[in-house]
């Protein structure tokens, strides 16, 4: 997997295509004890227009199927396989990724670096994907005192709306506020 990793960097890199790993290679950076992963998960900080420029510097190897930049441009997000390894593509939806591209961070990885999400965004993105394992990881993370909870708060507010579940489900991971606090005056950007 590491090997993958690195090609896959590597080829992103040379094409200059902007990109952050996340999923279970970010969470390694973020908590005590990391999960393994079957699949790698690529943020692509560049507009879902390019997607044919993007998949044209993908290492030989990874499957796409004929209709990949339509998944592309239509959901904003794509899996390919590369043998028996997913590779999901995640191209920008919302003013978040702007932001998420601007604070990505280095992790040493195989005798050199790659970028991987912030904790704070792999927060974002594992509550709105919503999945049992996503939310044991978002715990993992606050009880390791990764993520910047407010400003995930924040995000997650502005995407989803403040009445949705995930929002309850994500204060509910995190320690009430202070007599001090209230959630209104924490979540604040």
């Amino acid at each position: 997997m590491v090997e993958k990793v690195l090609v896959l960097h590597d080829a992103l890199d040379d094409g200059q295509v902007p990109h952050a790993f996340g999923g279970a290679l970010a969470l390694a950076l973020h908590v005590e004890q990391p999960r393994g992963t079957a699949d790698i998960d690529v943020n692509i900080s560049v507009p879902t227009e390019r997607a044919s420029e993007v998949l044209g510097v993908l290492p030989a190897g990874i499957t796409q199927g004929a209709a990949s930049v339509q998944t592309i441009e239509r959901d904003g997000q794509v899996r390919l396989w590369w043998g028996r390894t997913p590779v999901d593509l995640f191209f920008p939806q919302h003013l978040l990724h702007q932001v998420v591209a601007g604070r990505t961070l280095s992790m040493p990885i195989g005798g050199t670096t790659v970028p991987v999400l912030s904790a704070t965004d792999l927060t974002i993105f594992k509550a709105l994907f919503d999945r049992t394992k996503d939310w044991a990881d978002i715990e993992e993370m606050v009880g390791f005192g990764s993520p910047d909870i407010p400003e995930a708060l924040a995000w997650l507010e502005e995407i989803v709306g403040a009445d949705d579940p995930r929002v309850a489900k994500l204060r509910g991971v995190v320690p009430p506020p202070t007599r001090d606090q209230t959630w209104s005056s924490i979540t604040r950007r």
